[in-house]
């Protein structure tokens, strides 16, 4: 089984006249990846995830589309892992991520298999998992990597080196989990939605799930 790390997903709709005169149209959505996203709408920078781990979000996206020219969706979803393809392997139990994507649109546009996705990172390869890659020897581990296609933010692209989707239902992408409060197994540090630094306790932050979590928060 392999995780991937880093995810390209695009989605182009053909030309849409909603009015003789067409006028320039605000569309909003939002956008869920686990863990980190950038999102290019007709190959100009809209959004990126205002937090780089966790815990997992939905972002709210607004931008300008001008009415007649084919709409080009691109986003990068990232999902957290290592050299080896393992996250959490500062622990006793290393594991696979399980990387999602979930995007909406007002104009109708959502994630699907009509969707094309490019796998940037994934692993542990087969390979290595022959040669004794597991989650106690992640020495042995090993990542298959592509480079990034040239242009595939740019409407006209036609993602010829693309595959087509695998769907999941929002429950298998784990959209809607309620968060829960694990105490004393701290899992991640909070960052700014502005700046993207680390934030910790004497920054002013406390990052609280439940009435279960202490009063003073808790910085990894």
């Amino acid at each position: 089984m392999q995780a991937a790390l880093g995810l390209l997903a695009l989605f182009a709709s053909s030309t849409w006249l909603p009015l003789a005169s067409a006028a320039d149209v605000t569309i909003t959505g939002h956008i869920y990846c686990d863990n980190v996203f950038s999102f290019w709408f007709n190959n100009a920078l809209i959004k990126t995830d205002p937090i780089t781990f966790t815990p997992h979000n939905a972002v709210k996206v607004s931008f300008t589309w001008d009415g007649t020219s084919d709409k080009h969706f691109a986003i990068m979803c990232q999902d957290f892992a290592t050299a080896s393809g393992y996250e959490y392997t500062e622990t006793s139990s290393p594991q696979l991520g399980d990387g999602a994507l979930l995007a909406s649109f007002d104009d109708g546009t959502v994630t699907s298999k009509d969707w094309k996705a490019f796998v940037l990172s994934a692993g542990p390869t087969e390979a290595s998992i022959t040669a004794g890659c597991s989650g106690t020897n992640l020495a042995a581990c090993a990542l298959e990597t592509a480079a990034e296609p040239t242009g595939w933010k740019e409407a006209g692209f036609t993602g010829a080196n693309f595959l087509a989707a695998t769907e999941y239902t929002a429950a298998e992408a784990g959209w809607g989990r309620t968060p829960s409060w694990r105490a004393g197994e701290g899992c991640c540090t909070a960052t700014s939605p502005l700046t993207r630094e680390d934030l910790t306790l004497n920054g002013g932050c406390s990052v609280n799930y439940d009435a279960g979590a202490p009063a003073a928060g808790f910085s990894a």
